[in-house]
Protein backbone atom coordinates (compact mmCIF):
# COMPACT_ATOMS: atom_id res chain seq x y z
CA UNK A 1 0.00 0.00 0.00
CA UNK A 2 1.21 3.35 -0.42
CA UNK A 3 1.64 5.81 1.75
CA UNK A 4 0.98 9.67 1.93
CA UNK A 5 4.41 10.93 1.69
CA UNK A 6 5.23 8.50 -1.22
CA UNK A 7 2.00 9.59 -2.64
CA UNK A 8 2.32 12.96 -2.64
CA UNK A 9 6.70 12.96 -3.79
CA UNK A 10 5.57 11.20 -6.73
CA UNK A 11 2.77 13.30 -7.48
CA UNK A 12 5.20 16.05 -7.47
CA UNK A 13 8.13 14.09 -9.25
CA UNK A 14 5.25 13.75 -12.39
CA UNK A 15 4.76 17.81 -12.40
CA UNK A 16 8.50 17.93 -12.33
CA UNK A 17 8.88 15.62 -15.39
CA UNK A 18 6.29 17.86 -17.29
CA UNK A 19 8.64 20.77 -16.99
CA UNK A 20 11.26 19.18 -17.50
CA UNK A 21 9.54 18.44 -20.74
CA UNK A 22 8.90 22.39 -21.45
CA UNK A 23 12.57 23.17 -20.30
CA UNK A 24 13.75 20.41 -23.32
CA UNK A 25 11.30 22.37 -25.59
CA UNK A 26 12.47 25.86 -24.28
CA UNK A 27 16.37 24.59 -24.87
CA UNK A 28 15.36 23.74 -28.50
CA UNK A 29 14.08 27.03 -29.22
CA UNK A 30 16.99 28.97 -27.78
CA UNK A 31 19.25 26.75 -29.78
CA UNK A 32 17.27 26.82 -32.97
CA UNK A 33 19.57 28.18 -34.64
CA UNK A 34 22.54 25.00 -33.48
CA UNK A 35 20.32 22.88 -34.18
CA UNK A 36 22.60 21.20 -37.15
CA UNK A 37 24.95 21.35 -34.25
CA UNK A 38 25.26 16.77 -33.90
CA UNK A 39 26.87 18.03 -30.14
CA UNK A 40 23.34 20.35 -29.57
CA UNK A 41 21.07 17.54 -30.89
CA UNK A 42 22.84 14.75 -28.91
CA UNK A 43 22.30 16.56 -26.11
CA UNK A 44 18.57 17.65 -26.19
CA UNK A 45 17.87 13.17 -27.20
CA UNK A 46 20.13 12.58 -23.96
CA UNK A 47 17.72 14.69 -22.04
CA UNK A 48 14.42 13.33 -23.94
CA UNK A 49 15.95 9.75 -23.43
CA UNK A 50 16.17 10.49 -19.63
CA UNK A 51 12.80 11.83 -19.39
CA UNK A 52 11.19 8.31 -20.49
CA UNK A 53 13.54 6.14 -18.39
CA UNK A 54 12.20 8.75 -15.30
CA UNK A 55 8.64 7.83 -16.10
CA UNK A 56 9.44 4.18 -16.43
CA UNK A 57 10.48 4.38 -12.47
CA UNK A 58 7.80 6.87 -11.72
CA UNK A 59 5.34 3.98 -12.50
CA UNK A 60 6.93 1.14 -10.41
CA UNK A 61 6.59 2.39 -6.53
CA UNK A 62 8.98 -0.06 -4.97
CA UNK A 63 11.48 0.97 -7.76
CA UNK A 64 11.62 4.10 -6.89
CA UNK A 65 11.53 4.11 -3.04
CA UNK A 66 14.70 1.59 -3.48
CA UNK A 67 16.62 3.55 -5.99
CA UNK A 68 14.14 5.99 -8.00
CA UNK A 69 14.23 9.30 -5.77
CA UNK A 70 17.84 9.13 -5.84
CA UNK A 71 18.17 8.80 -9.45
CA UNK A 72 16.04 11.32 -10.20
CA UNK A 73 17.53 13.78 -7.89
CA UNK A 74 20.96 12.86 -9.59
CA UNK A 75 19.14 13.44 -13.09
CA UNK A 76 18.63 16.84 -12.25
CA UNK A 77 22.30 17.79 -11.03
CA UNK A 78 23.02 16.57 -14.62
CA UNK A 79 20.34 18.47 -16.63
CA UNK A 80 22.09 21.31 -14.48
CA UNK A 81 25.49 20.67 -15.42
CA UNK A 82 24.23 20.13 -18.96
CA UNK A 83 23.31 23.41 -19.05
CA UNK A 84 26.32 25.46 -17.96
CA UNK A 85 28.22 23.32 -20.15
CA UNK A 86 26.55 24.22 -23.24
CA UNK A 87 27.76 27.42 -22.60
CA UNK A 88 31.13 26.10 -23.09
CA UNK A 89 31.01 24.08 -25.94
CA UNK A 90 28.24 26.04 -28.03
CA UNK A 91 27.89 29.23 -29.39
CA UNK A 92 25.60 32.16 -28.54
CA UNK A 93 23.98 30.26 -25.58
CA UNK A 94 24.77 33.14 -23.06
CA UNK A 95 21.05 32.73 -22.35
CA UNK A 96 21.09 29.35 -21.72
CA UNK A 97 21.52 29.92 -17.70
CA UNK A 98 17.80 30.84 -17.89
CA UNK A 99 17.15 27.07 -17.72
CA UNK A 100 18.75 26.87 -14.53
CA UNK A 101 15.80 28.86 -12.80
CA UNK A 102 13.07 26.03 -13.41
CA UNK A 103 15.38 23.46 -12.77
CA UNK A 104 15.64 24.83 -9.43
CA UNK A 105 12.47 24.94 -9.32
CA UNK A 106 10.70 21.42 -10.23
CA UNK A 107 14.19 20.29 -7.76
CA UNK A 108 13.06 22.06 -4.57
CA UNK A 109 9.18 20.53 -5.64
CA UNK A 110 10.41 17.47 -4.90
CA UNK A 111 13.03 17.03 -2.81
CA UNK A 112 13.22 18.96 0.69
CA UNK A 113 17.34 18.43 1.15
CA UNK A 114 18.90 22.17 1.94
CA UNK A 115 22.09 20.27 0.76
CA UNK A 116 20.96 19.22 -2.33
CA UNK A 117 19.55 22.05 -3.54
CA UNK A 118 22.75 24.11 -2.48
CA UNK A 119 24.72 21.62 -4.40
CA UNK A 120 22.93 21.82 -7.36
CA UNK A 121 22.93 25.57 -7.05
CA UNK A 122 26.76 25.47 -6.84
CA UNK A 123 27.08 23.50 -9.49
CA UNK A 124 25.16 25.85 -11.93
CA UNK A 125 26.98 28.59 -10.75
CA UNK A 126 30.26 27.05 -10.92
CA UNK A 127 29.61 26.26 -14.73
CA UNK A 128 28.42 29.64 -15.54
CA UNK A 129 31.69 30.88 -14.03
CA UNK A 130 33.77 28.19 -15.95
CA UNK A 131 32.49 29.43 -18.99
CA UNK A 132 32.66 33.32 -18.54
CA UNK A 133 36.76 32.32 -18.07
CA UNK A 134 37.20 29.87 -20.85
CA UNK A 135 34.77 31.60 -23.67
CA UNK A 136 35.63 34.95 -22.55
CA UNK A 137 32.23 36.64 -22.23
CA UNK A 138 31.28 39.43 -20.31
CA UNK A 139 31.71 39.77 -16.49
CA UNK A 140 28.12 41.54 -16.56
CA UNK A 141 26.51 38.07 -18.09
CA UNK A 142 27.95 36.30 -15.48
CA UNK A 143 26.66 38.30 -12.61
CA UNK A 144 23.29 38.26 -14.38
CA UNK A 145 23.68 34.30 -13.90
CA UNK A 146 24.67 34.04 -11.10
CA UNK A 147 21.76 36.24 -10.08
CA UNK A 148 19.15 34.53 -11.50
CA UNK A 149 20.74 31.17 -10.19
CA UNK A 150 20.31 32.65 -6.85
CA UNK A 151 16.86 33.94 -7.07
CA UNK A 152 16.16 30.29 -8.30
CA UNK A 153 18.08 28.60 -5.84
CA UNK A 154 15.62 30.76 -3.11
CA UNK A 155 12.75 30.17 -5.23
CA UNK A 156 13.31 26.32 -4.61
CA UNK A 157 14.14 26.61 -0.99
CA UNK A 158 10.98 28.08 -0.33
CA UNK A 159 8.87 25.94 -2.59
CA UNK A 160 11.00 23.07 -0.31
CA UNK A 161 10.32 24.47 2.72
CA UNK A 162 6.44 25.06 1.66
CA UNK A 163 6.22 21.14 0.68
CA UNK A 164 8.12 20.16 3.47
CA UNK A 165 5.41 21.55 5.82
CA UNK A 166 2.62 20.13 4.10
CA UNK A 167 4.32 16.62 4.06
CA UNK A 168 5.05 16.99 8.01
CA UNK A 169 1.42 18.34 8.56
CA UNK A 170 -0.01 15.51 6.57
CA UNK A 171 2.06 12.89 8.11
CA UNK A 172 1.18 14.02 11.85
CA UNK A 173 -2.52 14.37 11.03
CA UNK A 174 -2.06 10.69 9.72
CA UNK A 175 -0.55 9.42 12.65
CA UNK A 176 -2.86 11.47 14.60
CA UNK A 177 -5.88 9.35 13.25
CA UNK A 178 -3.44 6.30 13.45
CA UNK A 179 -3.34 6.71 17.89
CA UNK A 180 -7.37 7.98 17.53
CA UNK A 181 -8.14 4.45 15.37
CA UNK A 182 -5.69 2.60 17.76
CA UNK A 183 -7.85 4.29 20.86
CA UNK A 184 -11.23 3.66 19.35
CA UNK A 185 -10.04 -0.43 19.06
CA UNK A 186 -8.56 -0.42 22.55
CA UNK A 187 -11.72 1.08 23.87
CA UNK A 188 -14.23 -1.69 21.97
CA UNK A 189 -12.97 -4.62 22.39
CA UNK A 190 -12.51 -6.56 24.87
CA UNK A 191 -10.06 -9.45 23.90
CA UNK A 192 -6.90 -8.37 25.19
CA UNK A 193 -4.72 -10.28 23.37
CA UNK A 194 -6.29 -9.30 19.61
CA UNK A 195 -6.25 -5.97 20.89
CA UNK A 196 -2.36 -6.11 21.71
CA UNK A 197 -2.31 -8.02 17.90
CA UNK A 198 -3.98 -5.14 16.73
CA UNK A 199 -1.94 -2.32 18.41
CA UNK A 200 1.21 -3.82 17.46
CA UNK A 201 0.40 -4.46 13.83
CA UNK A 202 -0.54 -0.42 13.54
CA UNK A 203 2.69 0.22 14.99
CA UNK A 204 4.96 -1.35 12.49
CA UNK A 205 2.87 -0.99 9.98
CA UNK A 206 3.21 3.06 10.78
CA UNK A 207 7.32 2.96 11.73
CA UNK A 208 7.41 0.89 8.75
CA UNK A 209 9.88 -1.86 10.74
CA UNK A 210 10.31 -5.26 10.14
CA UNK A 211 8.92 -7.37 12.82
CA UNK A 212 7.75 -6.80 16.61
CA UNK A 213 6.42 -7.95 19.96
CA UNK A 214 4.93 -7.27 22.80
CA UNK A 215 5.65 -8.85 25.99
CA UNK A 216 3.71 -8.58 29.30
CA UNK A 217 5.58 -9.79 33.64
CA UNK A 218 4.21 -13.17 33.79
CA UNK A 219 3.05 -12.99 37.70
CA UNK A 220 2.92 -10.48 40.37
CA UNK A 221 6.74 -11.06 41.24
CA UNK A 222 7.78 -9.36 38.21
CA UNK A 223 10.61 -11.55 37.16
CA UNK A 224 10.04 -12.90 33.86
CA UNK A 225 8.39 -11.42 30.60
CA UNK A 226 6.40 -13.55 28.04
CA UNK A 227 5.66 -12.45 24.68
CA UNK A 228 1.60 -11.88 24.66
CA UNK A 229 1.93 -11.23 20.07
CA UNK A 230 4.30 -11.18 17.68
CA UNK A 231 3.74 -9.92 13.97
CA UNK A 232 6.28 -9.18 11.59
CA UNK A 233 5.66 -7.80 7.89
CA UNK A 234 7.32 -10.30 6.13
CA UNK A 235 5.98 -13.37 7.55
CA UNK A 236 7.20 -15.51 10.41
CA UNK A 237 10.28 -14.83 12.59
CA UNK A 238 12.10 -15.83 15.34
CA UNK A 239 10.74 -14.04 18.58
CA UNK A 240 11.51 -14.42 22.08
CA UNK A 241 8.82 -16.81 24.10
CA UNK A 242 10.54 -15.20 27.74
CA UNK A 243 12.56 -12.88 28.44
CA UNK A 244 13.96 -12.53 32.70
CA UNK A 245 13.67 -9.14 34.53
CA UNK A 246 16.76 -6.72 33.32
CA UNK A 247 18.22 -9.29 30.36
CA UNK A 248 18.30 -8.35 27.00
CA UNK A 249 16.93 -4.82 25.18
CA UNK A 250 13.16 -5.62 26.43
CA UNK A 251 13.76 -6.87 29.72
CA UNK A 252 16.33 -4.15 30.22
CA UNK A 253 13.50 -1.35 29.55
CA UNK A 254 11.18 -3.35 31.81
CA UNK A 255 13.41 -3.08 34.74
CA UNK A 256 14.08 0.58 33.82
CA UNK A 257 11.05 2.14 32.92
CA UNK A 258 12.89 4.41 30.02
CA UNK A 259 12.34 3.78 26.62
CA UNK A 260 15.43 2.74 24.53
CA UNK A 261 16.08 3.56 20.88
CA UNK A 262 19.30 1.07 19.90
CA UNK A 263 21.46 1.35 16.21
CA UNK A 264 23.51 -1.44 14.90
CA UNK A 265 26.61 0.43 13.97
CA UNK A 266 27.95 -1.96 11.49
CA UNK A 267 26.69 -4.43 8.97
CA UNK A 268 27.30 -7.22 11.34
CA UNK A 269 24.25 -9.17 13.03
CA UNK A 270 22.96 -7.74 16.29
CA UNK A 271 21.55 -9.14 18.81
CA UNK A 272 18.69 -8.08 20.57
CA UNK A 273 16.95 -10.28 22.59
CA UNK A 274 17.85 -13.47 21.01
CA UNK A 275 16.22 -11.95 17.70
CA UNK A 276 19.46 -12.61 15.30
CA UNK A 277 18.18 -12.18 11.87
CA UNK A 278 20.39 -9.07 11.14
CA UNK A 279 18.50 -6.75 12.96
CA UNK A 280 19.77 -3.47 12.51
CA UNK A 281 17.94 -0.95 14.54
CA UNK A 282 15.60 -1.72 17.52
CA UNK A 283 13.03 0.80 19.96
CA UNK A 284 11.79 -0.80 23.37
CA UNK A 285 9.18 1.32 24.80
CA UNK A 286 7.92 0.15 28.38
CA UNK A 287 4.12 0.25 28.75
CA UNK A 288 3.17 2.11 31.86
CA UNK A 289 0.08 3.09 33.97
CA UNK A 290 0.07 5.61 36.35
CA UNK A 291 -2.67 5.62 39.00
CA UNK A 292 -3.85 8.77 41.29
CA UNK A 293 -2.67 8.07 44.96
CA UNK A 294 -5.56 10.49 45.94
CA UNK A 295 -5.73 14.28 47.34
CA UNK A 296 -2.44 14.96 48.57
CA UNK A 297 -0.42 11.77 47.65
CA UNK A 298 1.66 11.39 44.05
CA UNK A 299 0.55 9.62 41.46
CA UNK A 300 2.29 5.80 41.37
CA UNK A 301 3.80 4.31 38.67
CA UNK A 302 3.49 0.61 37.24
CA UNK A 303 5.44 -0.71 34.37
CA UNK A 304 2.74 -3.65 32.60
CA UNK A 305 5.75 -4.40 30.03
CA UNK A 306 7.05 -3.69 27.11
CA UNK A 307 6.73 -3.02 23.20
CA UNK A 308 9.71 -3.75 21.31
CA UNK A 309 10.06 -3.55 17.34
CA UNK A 310 12.67 -4.45 15.06
CA UNK A 311 14.28 -3.14 11.55
CA UNK A 312 16.36 -5.51 9.61
CA UNK A 313 16.95 -3.22 7.01
CA UNK A 314 17.43 0.34 7.74
CA UNK A 315 19.68 1.95 10.71
CA UNK A 316 18.32 4.81 10.63
CA UNK A 317 15.03 3.76 11.80
CA UNK A 318 12.90 4.96 14.67
CA UNK A 319 13.62 8.74 14.21
CA UNK A 320 12.28 11.31 17.11
CA UNK A 321 8.92 11.48 15.12
CA UNK A 322 8.62 7.79 15.29
CA UNK A 323 9.58 7.27 19.08
CA UNK A 324 6.97 9.71 19.74
CA UNK A 325 4.16 7.53 18.08
CA UNK A 326 5.30 5.06 19.67
CA UNK A 327 5.12 6.12 23.28
CA UNK A 328 1.85 7.54 22.34
CA UNK A 329 0.46 3.96 21.51
CA UNK A 330 2.34 2.02 24.20
CA UNK A 331 0.57 5.01 26.82
CA UNK A 332 -3.03 3.60 24.99
CA UNK A 333 -2.15 -0.30 25.36
CA UNK A 334 -1.07 0.25 28.77
CA UNK A 335 -4.42 1.82 29.57
CA UNK A 336 -6.08 -1.05 28.18
CA UNK A 337 -3.82 -3.81 29.47
CA UNK A 338 -4.34 -2.47 33.16
CA UNK A 339 -8.15 -2.55 32.62
CA UNK A 340 -8.56 -5.78 31.01
CA UNK A 341 -5.86 -7.48 33.87
CA UNK A 342 -7.81 -5.65 36.65
CA UNK A 343 -10.90 -6.90 35.44
CA UNK A 344 -9.46 -10.11 35.12
CA UNK A 345 -8.54 -9.82 38.83
CA UNK A 346 -11.89 -8.64 39.63
CA UNK A 347 -13.78 -11.31 37.88
CA UNK A 348 -11.68 -13.56 39.30
CA UNK A 349 -12.23 -12.81 43.36
CA UNK A 350 -15.88 -12.53 42.37
CA UNK A 351 -15.50 -16.22 40.96
CA UNK A 352 -13.55 -17.37 43.82
CA UNK A 353 -15.77 -15.69 46.65
CA UNK A 354 -19.40 -17.59 44.64
CA UNK A 355 -17.47 -20.79 44.44
CA UNK A 356 -17.00 -20.26 48.03
CA UNK A 357 -20.54 -19.50 48.66
CA UNK A 358 -21.86 -22.03 46.50
CA UNK A 359 -19.31 -24.64 48.86
CA UNK A 360 -20.72 -22.96 51.76
CA UNK A 361 -24.40 -23.63 50.16
CA UNK A 362 -23.98 -27.51 50.42
CA UNK A 363 -22.44 -27.35 53.35
CA UNK A 364 -26.55 -27.14 54.64
CA UNK A 365 -26.74 -30.29 53.30
CA UNK A 366 -24.75 -33.25 54.39
CA UNK A 367 -25.86 -35.41 51.67
CA UNK A 368 -24.95 -33.11 48.71
CA UNK A 369 -21.42 -31.79 50.24
CA UNK A 370 -19.40 -32.35 47.42
CA UNK A 371 -21.70 -32.98 44.95
CA UNK A 372 -20.45 -29.37 42.49
CA UNK A 373 -17.25 -30.32 43.09
CA UNK A 374 -17.72 -33.96 41.91
CA UNK A 375 -19.97 -32.30 39.06
CA UNK A 376 -17.84 -30.02 37.92
CA UNK A 377 -14.48 -32.88 38.13
CA UNK A 378 -15.98 -35.47 36.06
CA UNK A 379 -17.66 -33.33 33.37
CA UNK A 380 -14.44 -31.68 32.76
CA UNK A 381 -12.93 -35.33 32.30
CA UNK A 382 -15.61 -35.58 29.79
CA UNK A 383 -15.18 -32.36 27.99
CA UNK A 384 -11.44 -33.16 28.06
CA UNK A 385 -12.42 -36.04 26.15
CA UNK A 386 -14.45 -34.83 23.64
CA UNK A 387 -12.34 -32.50 22.61
CA UNK A 388 -13.29 -29.13 24.23
CA UNK A 389 -11.60 -25.94 24.11
CA UNK A 390 -10.11 -24.14 26.39
CA UNK A 391 -12.97 -21.72 26.84
CA UNK A 392 -15.69 -24.13 26.45
CA UNK A 393 -13.63 -26.05 29.31
CA UNK A 394 -13.83 -23.17 31.55
CA UNK A 395 -17.34 -22.32 30.93
CA UNK A 396 -17.79 -26.09 32.05
CA UNK A 397 -15.61 -25.50 34.99
CA UNK A 398 -17.36 -22.51 36.52
CA UNK A 399 -20.57 -23.38 35.55
CA UNK A 400 -20.49 -26.54 37.55
CA UNK A 401 -19.23 -25.08 40.45
CA UNK A 402 -22.37 -22.29 40.60
CA UNK A 403 -24.78 -24.51 38.89
CA UNK A 404 -26.26 -25.95 42.25
CA UNK A 405 -26.40 -21.84 43.78
CA UNK A 406 -29.51 -21.38 43.44
CA UNK A 407 -30.87 -24.04 46.22
CA UNK A 408 -29.50 -20.95 48.63
CA UNK A 409 -33.60 -20.07 48.26
CA UNK A 410 -34.75 -23.47 48.62
CA UNK A 411 -35.96 -24.24 52.52
CA UNK A 412 -33.47 -26.37 54.83
CA UNK A 413 -36.72 -28.42 55.16
CA UNK A 414 -37.00 -29.35 51.65
CA UNK A 415 -33.07 -29.60 51.30
CA UNK A 416 -33.06 -31.92 53.95
CA UNK A 417 -36.22 -34.05 53.98
CA UNK A 418 -36.20 -37.77 54.64
CA UNK A 419 -38.92 -38.73 52.71
CA UNK A 420 -39.81 -38.30 48.93
CA UNK A 421 -41.28 -34.62 48.29
CA UNK A 422 -44.77 -33.60 47.80
CA UNK A 423 -45.77 -31.67 44.52
CA UNK A 424 -45.66 -28.45 46.34
CA UNK A 425 -42.44 -28.98 47.90
CA UNK A 426 -41.32 -30.32 44.50
CA UNK A 427 -42.26 -27.07 42.25
CA UNK A 428 -40.05 -24.98 45.35
CA UNK A 429 -37.15 -27.16 44.31
CA UNK A 430 -37.57 -26.74 40.74
CA UNK A 431 -37.08 -23.39 40.84
CA UNK A 432 -33.47 -23.30 41.94
CA UNK A 433 -32.47 -23.53 38.69
CA UNK A 434 -34.31 -20.29 37.72
CA UNK A 435 -33.26 -18.60 41.28
CA UNK A 436 -29.20 -19.34 40.73
CA UNK A 437 -29.80 -17.90 36.94
CA UNK A 438 -31.11 -14.84 38.97
CA UNK A 439 -28.55 -14.50 41.29
CA UNK A 440 -25.71 -14.70 38.37
CA UNK A 441 -26.91 -13.24 35.67
CA UNK A 442 -25.91 -9.62 36.33
CA UNK A 443 -22.46 -10.81 36.73
CA UNK A 444 -21.50 -10.39 34.10
CA UNK A 445 -21.00 -14.10 33.28
CA UNK A 446 -20.81 -15.73 29.62
CA UNK A 447 -23.78 -17.35 28.31
CA UNK A 448 -22.48 -20.56 28.73
CA UNK A 449 -21.71 -20.53 32.10
CA UNK A 450 -25.69 -18.99 32.41
CA UNK A 451 -26.87 -21.59 30.10
CA UNK A 452 -25.47 -24.61 32.79
CA UNK A 453 -26.69 -22.63 35.78
CA UNK A 454 -30.23 -22.14 34.51
CA UNK A 455 -30.37 -25.56 32.21
CA UNK A 456 -28.88 -28.37 33.65
CA UNK A 457 -32.64 -30.20 34.50
CA UNK A 458 -33.16 -30.36 30.93
CA UNK A 459 -33.63 -33.48 28.32
CA UNK A 460 -33.26 -34.38 25.28
CA UNK A 461 -36.97 -35.27 24.73
CA UNK A 462 -38.08 -31.48 25.99
CA UNK A 463 -39.43 -33.07 29.66
CA UNK A 464 -36.89 -31.46 31.58
CA UNK A 465 -37.47 -27.76 33.16
CA UNK A 466 -37.52 -25.13 33.75
CA UNK A 467 -37.66 -23.95 29.60
CA UNK A 468 -38.32 -27.38 28.16
CA UNK A 469 -35.47 -27.22 25.77
CA UNK A 470 -35.35 -30.41 23.55
CA UNK A 471 -32.54 -31.89 21.05
CA UNK A 472 -30.40 -29.41 19.52
CA UNK A 473 -31.49 -26.50 21.85
CA UNK A 474 -29.33 -28.31 24.18
CA UNK A 475 -25.48 -27.38 23.44
CA UNK A 476 -22.63 -30.13 24.02
CA UNK A 477 -21.28 -28.50 27.37
CA UNK A 478 -24.95 -28.49 28.46
CA UNK A 479 -25.42 -32.25 27.43
CA UNK A 480 -22.63 -33.52 29.82
CA UNK A 481 -23.74 -31.51 32.82
CA UNK A 482 -27.59 -33.03 32.20
CA UNK A 483 -25.25 -36.37 32.47
CA UNK A 484 -23.06 -36.09 35.15
CA UNK A 485 -25.66 -34.15 37.79
CA UNK A 486 -28.27 -37.43 36.84
CA UNK A 487 -25.02 -39.44 37.77
CA UNK A 488 -23.60 -38.46 40.37
CA UNK A 489 -27.04 -37.57 42.07
CA UNK A 490 -27.71 -41.36 41.53
CA UNK A 491 -23.91 -42.68 43.12
CA UNK A 492 -24.17 -40.46 46.33
CA UNK A 493 -26.01 -40.35 49.47
CA UNK A 494 -29.52 -38.59 49.95
CA UNK A 495 -31.96 -38.02 52.45
CA UNK A 496 -34.46 -40.30 51.15
CA UNK A 497 -32.78 -43.49 50.06
CA UNK A 498 -28.99 -45.00 50.04
CA UNK A 499 -26.14 -45.36 47.31
CA UNK A 500 -27.42 -46.72 44.48
CA UNK A 501 -25.10 -49.92 42.88
CA UNK A 502 -22.97 -48.92 40.38
CA UNK A 503 -24.24 -51.33 37.99
CA UNK A 504 -27.60 -50.09 38.40
CA UNK A 505 -26.72 -46.33 37.99
CA UNK A 506 -25.49 -47.64 34.51
CA UNK A 507 -28.71 -49.26 34.19
CA UNK A 508 -30.82 -46.37 34.71
CA UNK A 509 -28.11 -44.25 32.31
CA UNK A 510 -28.51 -46.71 29.73
CA UNK A 511 -32.11 -46.47 30.03
CA UNK A 512 -32.77 -42.84 29.51
CA UNK A 513 -30.11 -42.30 26.63
CA UNK A 514 -31.14 -41.16 23.51
CA UNK A 515 -34.66 -39.72 25.44
CA UNK A 516 -33.50 -37.79 29.11
CA UNK A 517 -29.89 -37.99 28.04
CA UNK A 518 -27.32 -37.88 24.90
CA UNK A 519 -26.02 -41.78 24.70
CA UNK A 520 -22.39 -40.12 23.24
CA UNK A 521 -22.12 -38.66 26.57
CA UNK A 522 -23.38 -41.36 28.48
CA UNK A 523 -20.98 -43.71 26.74
CA UNK A 524 -17.88 -41.91 27.64
CA UNK A 525 -18.87 -41.85 31.44
CA UNK A 526 -19.34 -45.16 30.89
CA UNK A 527 -16.03 -45.81 29.51
CA UNK A 528 -14.25 -43.64 32.64
CA UNK A 529 -15.84 -45.69 34.90
CA UNK A 530 -13.11 -48.22 35.91
CA UNK A 531 -10.28 -45.18 35.71
CA UNK A 532 -8.83 -44.83 39.25
CA UNK A 533 -10.02 -41.33 39.23
CA UNK A 534 -13.46 -42.23 39.18
CA UNK A 535 -12.61 -44.45 41.72
CA UNK A 536 -11.02 -41.95 43.84
CA UNK A 537 -14.01 -39.67 43.32
CA UNK A 538 -16.60 -41.86 44.16
CA UNK A 539 -14.26 -44.41 46.99
CA UNK A 540 -16.18 -43.33 50.18
CA UNK A 541 -19.71 -44.15 48.27
CA UNK A 542 -18.79 -47.16 46.22
CA UNK A 543 -16.46 -48.88 48.84
CA UNK A 544 -18.15 -47.82 52.45
CA UNK A 545 -15.78 -48.49 55.28
CA UNK A 546 -19.12 -48.63 57.92
CA UNK A 547 -22.38 -50.40 58.22
CA UNK A 548 -25.81 -48.60 57.50
CA UNK A 549 -26.73 -47.15 60.54
CA UNK A 550 -30.49 -47.95 62.43
CA UNK A 551 -32.30 -45.89 59.59
CA UNK A 552 -30.33 -48.30 56.74
CA UNK A 553 -28.26 -44.91 55.66
CA UNK A 554 -25.02 -45.55 55.71
CA UNK A 555 -21.71 -43.81 57.54
CA UNK A 556 -18.83 -42.28 56.01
Amino acid sequence: MMNSQTSTRLAAETIALRIRWVLILAAAVLLGDQLGNPMVVGVLALLAGANFYAHRILRDQQRYEAVGARQLAWMRAVDGVLVGSASLGIAGTQNLWLLSIPILISHGMVMRSIRWLVLLAALMSATQVASTILVSRPTGDLVYALSGIGLGMMAALVLASFQGRDERLGARDKRLSTVLSVGSTLSESSDLRAMIASTLRSAIRETRASCGYVMLFSDDERTELITEAAFGSGGQFAFPERIATGAGLSGYVAQMGQAVSITSRDDSFADFDGVTEGVRAAASIPLITRGFGGAGASTSEQILGVMTLLDLTDASAFPSEDMELLHAMAALLAIAVSNAQMEERRRTTFLRTMESLATALEARDEYTRGHSQRVSELSLMIGERMGLGHEALEELRIGTILHDIGKIGVPDAILNKRGGLTDEEFMVMRQHPVIGYEICRPLMLTEGILMIIRNHHEKLDGSGYPDGLKGGELPLSLRIVCVVDAFDAMSSRRPYRGVMDPLHVQAELSKGAGTQFDPVIVEVLRELLPSERMRQMYRSFWEPTATEDEDGEEAA
